[in-house]
Formats: C-alpha cells, structure tokens, sequence
C-alpha cells in the first residue's frame, strides 16, 4: 500500500507530464519541449522527487522481488550478450537474414567483452553506477545527483569527432557506447515523433552490434498492448535495429534491440511488413489518443501516469496496480 507521501510525489510528477502533453496540444511539441525545458523549478522539484521516490521506496520493494527490478533485467541482458557472447547468435541471425533478403553475408564485427560504455537516457540518479561491468554516462534534462549530466537528449548534436562529454552536455560522441538505455524515458515525451528521434539519436551513438534497452510501462496483461509493441519493433526496424530479446514483467514491457551491422536487414524487414504509417508516427502510446479536452482540477482524473507508473520510475513495484499507463 502505498504511503500519503508516495502518493503526494508520484501526484506531482503525474501532473507535469499531464501538463507537457496538454501543453504539447496548445502550442506545439517543440514549442512546449522548449517551454519546458526552462522551468528550472518544475523540473527541480520533479528531479528531487523522482530520487525520494528512488531512494526512499524501492530498495524494500526490490528486496522481496529482485527479478522484477528494471536495473537487474539490462544487467543480466547485457551480461547474457557480451559477456556469455550471446552476441554471436544474434550476429548469426542477421547473417541469415542478410542471406535472405539481400543474398550476401554480414561482416562480423567484435564486440566488447570487458568493461561497457553504457549511456543512461533519464537517469535521475544514476542506478547503474552500482555496477562494476559498465563505464556509465548517466543523462538527464535536470539531474537529481551530482553524477548525472544535465542535456536535452532531443537536441543533442551527435558528432564523431567529439572526444570530451561536458556538462551540460550539448555533443555527444557518434559510435560510441556498447549500451544505451531508455528507462521509462519515451513515455515521458508527448508525441511520437519525439520518440523517434531519440531511438534515432541512439542508433548514432551505439557502435554497430551495440544494444539499446528500452523499458515501458504497463500493468496489463501480456498481450493487452501487443499492438504498440508491434508497431515500435517496426519503427525501430526502419532505423536498422533488430530486436533480440523481449520480456513482459508485471508491470513493464522490458525490451532490448541490437544495433543491426548492416542496417539494410531489418530496413528489408520492416519493407516486407507493408506498415502504411510513415516511422516517425509508429511510436506511439495509447494515451496520445485520449481527449485531454479540460485543464481543471477533473483532468488529474485522467488515465495517464498514476501512482503504479511513477513508482516503476523508482522501481516500485507494490502499489494500486489497477492503474495503468496504458488504460
């Protein structure tokens, strides 16, 4: 059950991504990013309980039910693909696919079997730092610790010849990291364009066999959204990703894609699977559809994030699962 502050701080951050979107509607997605992007004490008080949420309510959760923790699943995953070298079946299967769709074979490539560049996307607080297998740069628009970076990821410049991270951080170096991660961080954003271009910053900033998480949240049954799955694998497949591995937790959909070596395999793919709707448009979420048609006090009463989907943020698991991002 969850306690009156728990609900107190999931309530903020509820109603600044209800604010974003309704705004987002009024204005624009790029005018509204950048309005908000300015509200240095919106997004402070935001970052401040997004830690409290963190560090004061899931450690007890993530003890009683450890394999339901977003951190240990990319943990494990990356471990299973560098270090287990579950990357050579994954470079199997694009070698097959290329043989399939483009009749040659895939130039292998050698993928890091020691410490990982890891690019965290919305980090808040750091998690994976705790972790001795990854050399981390943890991201976000306003860091809760001292360790995250401050950078607006959507207008990021991603250059190879980048060689220092600053903070803020305003470049990014192109090929970079081994991993990228997007945990719970697409949701945030109110269109579906925006989603795409941050899966597209990723594809530039991963090395070729790189793999980039993403984890979304919904407590719905297995299948209840299969749909939005379906179409972000398509999306992700235009931009050359493939998809090696997918998980449905009880709350999460926890997937991770492989930066294809030869893009033109998963593009070939995507092309076989005749999608009508342009990329950029397949990121959708089922509330992009829903009537924010109020501002008043009954818009709170929407079915956007609740107090389940703000807890996932901080890796709690335990509470009101009856509400649900995806509704």
């Amino acid at each position: 059950m969850a306690s009156e502050k728990h609900k107190e701080l999931a309530a903020f951050i509820k109603s600044v991504h209800q604010n974003l979107r309704l705004q987002s509607r009024s204005v624009g997605a790029e005018q509204a990013w950048s309005e908000h992007c300015q509200q240095t004490h919106v997004l402070e008080k935001y970052a401040e309980n997004m830690k409290l949420l963190a560090t004061e309510f899931w450690e007890k959760n993530n003890s009683r039910e450890s394999d339901l923790c977003r951190i240990n699943w990319v943990v494990n995953q990356c471990e299973e693909y560098f270090c287990k070298r579950g990357y050579v079946n994954a470079a199997a299967k694009e070698n097959k696919l290329s043989t399939r769709y483009l009749n040659k074979p895939v130039k292998q490539v050698e993928l890091s079997e020691n410490v990982l560049k890891l690019l965290d996307v919305g980090s808040c607080y750091n998690p994976f730092s705790n972790f001795s297998i990854f050399e981390v740069t943890a991201l976000d628009l306003m860091p809760a610790t001292l360790d995250v970076v401050k950078c607006d990821f959507l207008s990021v410049n991603i250059n190879i010849d980048t060689k220092v991270i600053g903070n803020p951080c305003f470049d990014l170096p192109a090929e970079y990291f081994d991993v990228v991660v997007f945990s719970l961080l697409l949701e945030y954003l109110p269109f579906s364009d925006q989603r795409f271009r941050c899966c597209t910053n990723a594809y530039k900033l991963l090395k070729p066999g790189g793999l980039l998480f993403i984890l979304t949240p919904d407590s719905k049954h297995a299948t209840a959204n299969s749909k939005v799955m379906k179409s972000w694998r398509h999306a992700l497949a235009s931009l050359g990703f493939w998809r090696v591995s997918y998980q449905k937790l009880r709350h999460l959909h926890c997937m991770a894609f492989r930066k294809c070596v030869d893009p033109q395999v998963p593009r070939s793919w995507f092309v076989e699977q005749q999608c009508q709707e342009q990329p950029d448009t397949l990121m959708y979420i089922p509330q992009d559809f829903h009537d924010y048609c109020d501002t008043s006090a009954d818009v709170a009463l929407l079915p956007e994030r609740c107090d389940v989907d703000n807890s996932l943020v901080a890796d709690t698991f335990s509470c009101l699962p009856d509400f649900d991002v995806f509704s």
